[in-house]
């Protein structure tokens, strides 16, 4: 299929249409797609040794921000890195983290104001569930492992169970139900304008070279030899 896999490589920055590695290498290319995660947002005037991997805050077993009094984070936006024995170097980034941080924290803070002792967060892993085609899924809980038939239908029923409100429920239902039956797919499509010529010539180009090739050739832009050769000069 024309697809290579780099394994143990780590992608730093992304510049001048060059994929750039940690080891130095670069990647020429036009297109870069990055489906790796999500990084939290900064906050400011927070001290950055308080901030960990993801630009995660980093918080204590009762999910209090390190150095900060009655200030507490749950979720995505924080890492436990050393709160939880079971889950050394911080949680997973899923909804049950977040909810069952939430719940604890709101009794934790109750306590809080009646002088009691907080409750240490430990994360209850209830399972990871995925689709993976039709009338098929995958599933994972504890110690027990499904696939196929049964998992999809176990998928359609905790999905089913998290909305909100009897009505929502039954427009999900009835929609999943007409599709399935009608085999209906809701595409969407984002129609551009007809090209240029030479948009159209330069991305035929592009798709007929390997690795990105054609841009080290005659054909890059003047920008980028400019680029090429002030680098060159620094590493000389």
């Amino acid at each position: 299929m024309g697809v290579n896999v780099l394994l143990n490589k780590m992608v730093t920055d992304y510049q001048n249409h060059r994929v750039i590695l940690k080891d130095g290498t670069q990647i020429a290319t036009r297109t870069f797609i990055w489906v790796s995660g999500v990084a939290g947002e900064e906050v400011g005037n927070l001290d950055p040794k308080f901030v960990g991997r993801g630009r995660r805050i980093v918080v204590n077993a009762h999910n209090q921000v390190e150095g900060l009094d009655n200030v507490f984070a749950i979720g995505d936006q924080c890492i436990m890195p050393e709160g939880d024995p079971n889950w050394k170097g911080g949680h997973p980034q899923l909804a049950q983290v977040a909810i069952q941080q939430g719940k604890l924290l709101a009794r934790n803070l109750q306590a809080l104001e009646k002088g009691k002792k907080l409750k240490p967060f430990r994360y209850k892993n209830l399972g990871a569930m995925a689709t993976v085609g039709r009338n098929r899924a995958v599933a994972e809980f504890s110690e027990v492992k499904m696939a196929g038939f049964f998992a999809w239908v176990m998928w359609l029923l905790v999905h089913l169970r998290s909305i909100l409100g009897i009505r929502n429920k039954s427009i999900v239902f009835l929609n999943w139900v007409w599709n399935y039956v009608s085999y209906a797919q809701s595409l969407r499509f984002i129609v551009y304008a007809r090209k240029a010529k030479e948009v159209v010539d330069r991305q035929a180009r592009l798709a007929s070279q390997h690795w990105g090739n054609d841009l080290l050739s005659e054909g890059v832009d003047a920008q980028e030899k400019e680029i090429d050769a002030k680098n060159a000069e620094q590493q000389s």
